[in-house]
């Protein structure tokens, strides 16, 4: 006969599951911090406690208790553009104070493409087994990679890790976030624009309801709106990430009054650039073109592009700087933190693409 839960094989994960609250709150009541849980889901965890016999594992407890200087690293997916730059700056971090790194690759585009975004159990599907596999391993915390800016849920264990997130949201209190200053980046492009004489500016986003297109589109209208200039929704296109995205974008644009456009990916520039040429215009002479991340296609497309470079090694770095001072002064981070969103700024890149326009 197969052992029952109640005979000692309930996990801190059963309960939660059977109270319907997250793992981190049964945590909370069983190590004696109630002010963080209402009273009557304290009294449900205890009562459950108590009902199935839930014993906590001490032993356990206090192999966690040495530090094994591991750092859990979880990667959405190592072919995003971003990730080994991340991962690059979170290594050297861990290096200088003598932390190992294991890195776990989720592949949720090499497996699913896009369908995980839209997906919430697919997603689970690939995390949960990750999160457990982490915990087996004694690290002692997590760095959560994600391979472009959304929210994440689910991110607690059973053994309450502290957890960073690079590159990614969560509404989690508890968990600090280090990501791209987005708004201020559209706003960087737009202004070295108009300091170059342009007012008549295109724009050329990713899709409409992706959190870099939203964000970034708050720093144009920003730009504008300082310059005492009109902001023109019509010259705004949505489109994909990519090099046929930018290509149709520009050619709904070249009917447009516009000497310059802003393009949020240099991918999109490069489509851009193609659009352009095949409708007789030159980028850097005759119109103005600024794109965004900094790939190596800015440096190969003529003329060289002018765009925003990504801190990406920086954002791996601070993050991991953040997740290790977790691990050692775990006292400073019991409490929700108030400033735990870091922004960091994207730097301009200047090179051939930008006209003077006066």
């Amino acid at each position: 006969m197969a052992k029952s839960k109640a005979e000692g094989t309930v996990t801190i994960k059963d309960i939660a599951a059977m109270c319907g609250v997250s793992i981190s709150t049964v945590s909370n009541v069983l190590n004696g911090k109630t002010n963080k849980v209402s009273e009557d889901v304290s009294v449900r965890i205890r009562e459950t406690v108590e009902k199935v016999g839930y014993k906590p594992n001490y032993l356990a407890k206090s192999l966690r208790a040495v530090s094994t200087k591991t750092i859990g690293v979880i990667v959405e997916d190592l072919i995003v553009f971003s990730s080994a730059a991340i991962i690059e700056g979170l290594m050297n971090c861990c290096d200088e104070h003598g932390y190992n790194v294991v890195i776990e690759n989720m592949r949720l585009n090499g497996r699913w493409h896009g369908k995980w975004m839209h997906d919430s159990a697919l997603y689970h599907e690939a995390l949960s087994p990750v999160l457990t596999k982490m915990e087996s391993l004694n690290t002692d915390g997590i760095l959560y990679v994600g391979g472009h800016e959304h929210n994440v849920t689910g991110l607690e264990t059973s053994k309450d890790l502290p957890i960073v997130m690079a590159y990614s949201i969560t509404n989690d209190k508890k968990i600090p976030i280090f990501r791209l200053d987005d708004e201020n980046g559209g706003y960087e492009a737009v202004k070295y624009l108009m300091k170059h004489g342009h007012k008549k500016i295109g724009v050329l986003g990713g899709e409409f309801d992706n959190t870099h297109t939203i964000n970034r589109m708050v720093g144009v209208q920003r730009a504008f709106y300082e310059a005492g200039e009109l902001f023109n929704p019509s010259l705004v296109v949505y489109c994909q990430w990519n090099f046929e995205g930018g290509y149709e974008g520009m050619k709904k644009l070249l009917d447009r009054d516009i000497s310059a456009v802003f393009c949020m990916s240099d991918a999109i520039a490069a489509g851009a650039y193609e659009a352009l040429k095949t409708a007789g215009k030159t980028p850097g002479e005759n119109f103005s073109v600024i794109g965004y991340d900094n790939q190596e296609i800015a440096s190969y497309v003529y003329p060289r592009l002018t765009t925003m470079a990504l801190p990406l090694e920086e954002i791996g770095y601070q993050a991991a700087s953040k997740l290790i001072d977790m691990c050692e002064n775990p006292s400073k981070y019991s409490e929700e933190q108030a400033d735990r969103d870091t922004k960091i700024a994207s730097v301009l890149i200047e090179r051939a693409s930008v006209k003077e326009n006066y």
